[in-house]
């Protein structure tokens, strides 16, 4: 899930500094209460599900802050190119992170080990999302695939063909995922693979299921959010502004 935090600000250091660097040497405006980031933040940054903790996918790993201090808990290291994008499991035990490297890696939230490398996709990862339950890890990757995995083993269970994809999210219920590639949304039965419908829609960058799973959401580049019936595909409204 990708958030905006309103009390934190996070801050990308410039091409040409290090995380070595003391970031702390600029003043916080107003309102701030931290700052966060070394290296370049070059993914999104999200809460585990007790809220204490955020994650954030930057250049050189994955970071692990408090939430409520802002105090760096540790820095998680092993991919070769940079973060994309992390997910916490719904228990919170276990995060996955999407990197440039072509591959995911699980990690133990508690001792900050890895846990297993899921090797298959042929081009950056770009999105990981944990299905609610937890069993099933969906990755997409600009290889024009989405890759779902067994959380437990690793193990591939099926490769869903698509676009350069750029997000993917589980509906509530674990039965449907959408994904997002060459602008376009589209959904897909997780038991069988089966790809349900693509809606009609144009530069498309993330998509979020309601709490209920009934609308889906998409967020595009040109200012709009649309909402669709996540039963029939439907376009309900735009919204702008």
């Amino acid at each position: 899930m990708k958030i905006t935090v309103p009390l934190l600000m996070l801050f990308a250091l410039s091409p040409l500094s290090t995380f070595a660097q003391d970031y702390t040497q600029w003043g916080l405006p107003e309102g701030a209460k931290a700052r966060l980031g070394k290296g370049h933040i070059t993914g999104n940054i999200t809460y585990s599900p007790d809220g204490t903790r955020l994650a954030m996918a930057s250049s050189i790993g994955v970071w692990i802050y408090d939430a409520h201090t802002g105090e760096e808990l540790a820095l998680l290291t092993g991919h070769t190119e940079d973060v994309y994008s992390v997910s916490f499991s719904p228990d919170g035990s276990t995060l996955a992170s999407a990197s440039s490297d072509d591959t995911v890696r699980l990690w133990d939230t508690n001792t900050g080990e890895p846990l297993r490398t899921l090797s298959g996709h042929t081009g950056s990862v770009s999105s990981v999302a944990f299905s609610p339950d937890g069993g099933i890890l969906a990755s997409g990757s600009w290889d024009k695939t989405v890759r779902l995995w067994d959380t437990n083993t690793g193990e591939p269970l099926r490769t869903l063909p698509t676009g350069i994809v750029s997000s993917v999210s589980f509906s509530p219920n674990g039965s449907t995922l959408a994904s997002v590639g060459d602008d376009t949304v589209d959904l897909w039965e997780v038991n069988t693979g089966e790809h349900l419908r693509t809606l009609d829609t144009s530069f498309v960058s993330n998509v979020s299921f309601s709490p209920d799973g009934g609308i889906l959401a998409s967020g595009s580049g040109g200012n709009t959010v649309r909402l669709w019936d996540a039963n029939t595909g439907e376009h309900l409204r735009t919204l702008s502004g």
